[in-house]
């Protein structure tokens, strides 16, 4: 009986691309892990704080000042919110439209359905500007994002 060394081969690297498969699916699983522990500390929305000067204006208007804001994110996150891909994509583009937004996220995370993430992402963009969590201005037919400043 022969080996082929061809086939010997061919098996290395047959398992060597399913050990890295493994190790990525650990990475995920960790990565899943490592979220579920944080989430209390995670936070989408960063409270403004109040000053004297504003505590005033905050009893005539209790729901301006409860309103929290995105605050930048530096980091992808694949299983974060959408909101936090969103503050992601902001803090790296300064300011976009909703198109370049979408780029920004699918090439973070590129195998997700792009058309899926298009119609999820335009219904979240219009909530987050009714309720002034982001700041738009309106060019043309389109909105340019940026994330609010916060002092």
């Amino acid at each position: 009986m022969t080996k082929n060394p061809l086939l010997d081969e061919q098996t290395i690297a047959f398992l060597k691309e399913f050990a890295e498969s493994i190790r990525a699916e650990i990475d995920a699983i960790q990565c899943t892990i490592d979220i579920v522990q944080k989430r209390k500390q995670i936070s989408v929305f960063h409270e403004p704080k109040m000053t004297d000067a504003a505590t005033e204006e905050a009893v005539s208007s209790p729901a301006k000042w409860r309103r929290g804001v995105l605050v930048p994110v530096e980091k992808f996150d694949p299983f974060g919110k959408l909101d936090r891909k969103i503050a992601y994509a902001l803090t790296r583009l300064g300011t976009g439209d909703r198109d370049a937004i979408l780029n920004e996220i699918h090439q973070a995370q590129p195998d997700r359905d792009k058309y899926k993430l298009e119609n999820a992402l335009a219904v979240r963009m219009n909530y987050l500007l009714k309720n002034g969590f982001v700041d738009a201005q309106k060019i043309g037919r389109k909105y340019q994002y940026q994330l609010l400043k916060t002092d």
